[in-house]
């Protein structure tokens, strides 16, 4: 009888922590993610791009940003901002786009995602987007500091790091605010 009930204490911890894990286990997806884009019109013409989809704040299973692509002349860029859900079950992705259409997505990995977006009506298509999410940028830029024209080349460097605070609540197992090197272990082979 012992044994059953310490069994079943063990068992309804365990039931208990993974619930409190799921409450707070939203996916971190703040960052800017690149990909490769497929579209397909009404005419049925096929056409693949790039594009970057930049989600600047997360709430929890909220999120916004907005995404950047080349017009079809390959000269202008254009951005447009959306707004989003994280799925109940962690990985399913809805964006409502804020000027036409929807996308809808699934993370695929830690660092990937698929998307699938589609309008109706005149400018009717269908998009695949396969992103991956960078963390390292780097980008030169030319600056006329004083008007001269004597441009000064600059180089700029950005690094997208992991939500830390929320890895940290999420390895630190014995919730003792300190991070051991087996809690990080343990941490790591579950990502």
């Amino acid at each position: 009888m012992k044994k059953f009930l310490s069994c079943s204490v063990v068992a309804l911890v365990l039931v208990l922590m993974s619930s409190f894990a799921f409450a707070d286990g939203c996916p971190e997806l703040r960052g800017t993610w690149v990909g490769l884009v497929k579209m397909i019109d009404k005419d049925g013409n096929v056409k693949e791009n790039k594009a970057v989809f930049i989600i600047k704040k997360q709430e929890g299973n909220l999120f916004s940003g907005e995404k950047a692509w080349f017009a079809d002349n390959k000269e202008n860029l254009i951005t447009e901002g959306f707004s989003g859900i994280i799925g109940a079950d962690g990985v399913s992705l809805y964006f409502a786009e804020h000027e036409d259409g929807y996308t809808l997505g699934t993370l695929t990995g830690k660092e990937n995602m698929s998307l699938y977006y589609l309008e109706n009506g005149r400018k009717a298509k269908a998009i695949y987007y396969t992103m991956e999410r960078i963390r390292f940028a780097r980008a030169f830029v030319d600056i006329d500091k004083d008007g001269n024209k004597t441009i000064i080349r600059s180089e700029i460097v950005k690094v997208y790091p992991l939500n830390a605070e929320r890895i940290m609540r999420e390895a630190d197992l014995n919730k003792d605010g300190k991070l051991s090197k087996k809690e990080w272990e343990e941490w790591k082979k579950k990502q």
